[in-house]
């Protein structure tokens, strides 16, 4: 078995990796414009560093991991496309939701699969909160934290593209609802990138999530926070690890006499440490990919979900850009 990947930047490097490391696959073929590229792989005896996509595309993979920035996307992915191999798509889709549907009509008119590389939704932690969501009665709120440290690599988009997509993906897929409305605020601090810090208030049907994500942080944070009417989970990305908080009280809140009453039941909650097998998240995403191209399952991120989480945090940035500011009188 012949894997193709195109980019081998911070992503996509490590995409070769986990592919190299599988025992069914012989080869990797590797396309980077950068010939210092091939030097990160050239004591790896399965990767083939290839000159082109035409190149490596006359080896017959049988698969495809597009791991170019973003705006290369869809100029990167389109002859893979045509030449009928499967892909993942790095995360988001594409840079516009243009371009996107443009990827996406040519993979339905070749009938190949194609499939965005969200990460986090091979999370087990998440896999876990997405099993055990029912534990917490209707979901009602959510806030999520990612922030990094400070990065001066200037292909990196907007934080709301780059960053924040992962968080408003992974609520649509936890709670099997999209986002209809949003308000947001960007800034740069540094100058010369990107926007570097957003947050955003996303509003489903009756949930409401607040997104915040940054690159100015002196430490790295990934968690979540999941609020229900019957409880709260926490979810910690990197340690992988869920928490789940459920709440004790009758169901009628007549049987209390005072209020006081009510509060000290209320706050005798139980605490159920969910029990995690822990795995890299890109292990268990590449393995399901080829899984999918060989049809031994569906993918569990599709392309439509792969658009509509770029049109949501795209609908961010134009919410930020737009919002008025209101002068604060006495």
């Amino acid at each position: 078995m012949k894997i193709l990947v195109v980019g081998a930047g911070s992503m996509g490097r490590h995409h070769v990796r986990v592919y190299s490391e599988m025992p069914e696959v012989e080869r990797v073929l590797v396309v980077d414009p950068n010939p210092a590229a091939a030097e990160k792989f050239k004591d790896n005896p399965k990767v083939k560093f290839c000159a082109s996509v035409a190149e490596a595309l006359a080896e017959k993979p049988v698969a495809a991991s597009i791991a170019t920035p973003t705006p290369f996307h869809l100029e990167t992915a389109l002859p893979v496309i045509n030449a009928g191999v499967p892909c993942l798509v790095e995360k988001p889709l594409c840079e516009t939701v243009p371009d996107a549907k443009k990827l996406l009509d040519a993979a339905r008119a070749k009938n190949v699969l194609v499939m965005p590389g969200h990460l986090e939704r091979f999370n087990p932690a998440i896999l876990a909160l997405k099993k055990n969501a029912g534990l917490l009665g209707k979901l009602v709120y959510a806030s999520t934290h990612r922030y990094g440290v400070p990065s001066f690599n200037r292909q990196l988009g907007d934080a709301l593209v780059d960053l924040a997509v992962h968080d408003i993906d992974l609520l649509s897929f936890i709670t099997n609802e999209r986002p209809s409305l949003v308000s947001a605020l960007e800034r740069r601090l540094v100058e010369g990138q990107a926007n570097d810090l957003c947050a955003a208030l996303f509003e489903f049907d009756g949930f409401t999530a607040a997104v915040e994500a940054n690159r100015v942080s002196p430490i790295k944070v990934r968690e979540l926070t999941l609020v229900g009417t019957e409880g709260l989970a926490r979810v910690d990305y990197t340690k992988q690890e869920l928490s789940i908080y459920r709440l004790e009280v009758a169901p009628s809140y007549h049987e209390y006499k005072t209020f006081n009453e009510l509060v000290t039941r209320a706050g005798q909650g139980s605490e159920l440490k969910i029990f995690i097998q822990k795995d890299e998240p890109l292990k268990l995403e590449l393995r399901h990919f080829l899984d999918c191209v060989a049809g031994k399952t569906k993918p569990l991120v599709t392309g439509e979900d792969g658009l509509y989480a770029l049109a949501s945090v795209q609908a961010a940035a134009k919410a930020a850009k737009s919002a008025k500011k209101e002068e604060i009188r006495l």
